[in-house]
């Protein structure tokens, strides 16, 4: 499910970022783009560090901010006439220019 909802930073700094296998990473600290649009979350590690999570992983906004865990197993290749989506992992035809799942551009 998509939404379409903007967030200040102020809204998500301070927020804990959890990732999809339940894990507390840190907190998210800043936000940060480029030109070219890109949106990337700055997290302060719990031990301290510093971590750069783009938004393609960033799966929902609640209390907390939750990312796709990215040593989750990927799925593999997509059923012949399907493609996969860039964002979640699931299926859809191709030619599917919005998930049908998430709601993110499949392009």
């Amino acid at each position: 499910m998509s939404s379409s909802k903007p967030f200040r930073k102020e809204e998500i700094a301070g927020k804990s970022v959890i990732d999809s296998s339940g894990k507390n990473t840190g907190k998210v600290t800043d936000v940060t783009f480029t030109l070219e649009g890109k949106i990337t979350l700055i997290v302060e590690k719990n031990d301290g560090g510093e971590l750069l999570i783009p938004m393609t992983r960033v799966m929902g906004v609640s209390d907390n901010v939750v990312v796709r865990d990215e040593s989750a197993p990927r799925i593999g290749a997509p059923t012949p006439g399907m493609i996969a989506c860039k964002s979640c992992g699931r299926e859809a035809p191709i030619g599917t220019l919005w998930c049908p799942t998430c709601g993110k551009s499949m392009a």
